[in-house]
């Protein structure tokens, strides 16, 4: 018994790790996303201000890990409901036009949607939250197209933020426990060799 509960600890490290590997790949492709969007625009580099769209309960010290991963798992799911919005406003927009913005716009969504996958499984039962956005997609429409190319920056920025603060939170989860009972079993290993 001890050994299946050892077994589901190593399980749940190793997603730990690569949802970790994923979450900081993705926070660079955001990166990179939002600034092939300010090229294509010709947009400044300077962050657009007005503060976070998305809005999450406080990642207070006291909170486990499992509800610090809840909680940015409920705002990187509010990124890509945002995203597929932005996309779906281009697309209508610019049907036929294919750049290298476009094609990282795919990778960001289809990364993300990944993500998401990875963080759903470490959330314990009854441990769900929500996260709320201040402002959507709709309200910008009276900005015309210039109100447009701001909210998709503010998106990307969203994007920026959420994934590194997820990538932050998976990095610092501890390791000590994949690393003990490893070193243990490769010391008896060693010891049945010598005989």
């Amino acid at each position: 018994m001890a050994g299946r509960g050892t077994n589901g600890r190593h399980g749940l490290r190793g997603r730990v790790g690569t949802s970790a590997a994923l979450a900081r790949l993705l926070h660079k492709e955001c990166i990179q996303l939002l600034k092939s969007y300010r090229n294509s625009e010709s947009l400044p580099s300077s962050p657009v201000e007005g503060g976070h769209l998305i809005s999450i309960p406080p990642l207070v010290p006291q909170l486990s890990d499992e509800e610090k991963i809840s909680i940015l798992h409920a705002a990187l799911k509010e990124c890509l409901r945002l995203l597929e919005d932005v996309i779906t406003r281009e697309d209508e927009e610019f049907p036929d036009e294919d750049s290298e913005y476009k094609r990282i716009r795919t990778t960001v969504r289809d990364r993300l949607r990944h993500l998401l996958a990875s963080t759903e499984q470490m959330i314990v039962d009854g441990q769900k939250f929500e996260a709320e956005v201040e402002e959507e997609l709709d309200g910008q429409a009276t900005g015309g197209s210039f109100g447009l190319k701001m909210w998709t920056v503010r998106v990307f920025q969203e994007l920026v933020h959420w994934t590194g603060q997820t990538s932050d939170a998976l990095s610092s989860l501890p390791a000590e426990k994949d690393k003990a009972p490893v070193s243990r079993r490769t010391r008896r290993g060693a010891g049945k060799l010598r005989k």
